[in-house]
């Protein structure tokens, strides 16, 4: 068998395949599920992002201001300490 005869034979292996063409209804569907993937998407995003602001805005001072009291406690046992007072 030759390069030419392997063309030829690809060739008609083509020639036999069905020619498809698009489905309307097929791609509606497609589109629709996509719509869908991507307003379900930007919902998520929206409900992070209001997850996020919230943990900016009341969970981090309350953390920086939890670890300000619990310096402060320790700076001041340890200087009673150093005094005398809590021995």
């Amino acid at each position: 068998m030759t390069s030419d005869d392997a063309h030829d034979a690809s060739a008609e292996r083509l020639k036999r395949l069905a020619v498809l063409t698009p489905d309307p209804e097929r791609s509606a569907r497609v589109r629709a599920r996509c719509r869908t993937q991507l307003a379900r998407g930007r919902r998520r995003a929206a409900r992070t992002a209001v997850i996020t602001g919230f943990a900016w805005r009341v969970l981090a001072p309350i953390a920086v201001g939890a670890f300000c009291v619990l310096y402060i406690a320790v700076l001041v046992a340890t200087t009673l300490r150093l005094e005398g007072v809590l021995d």
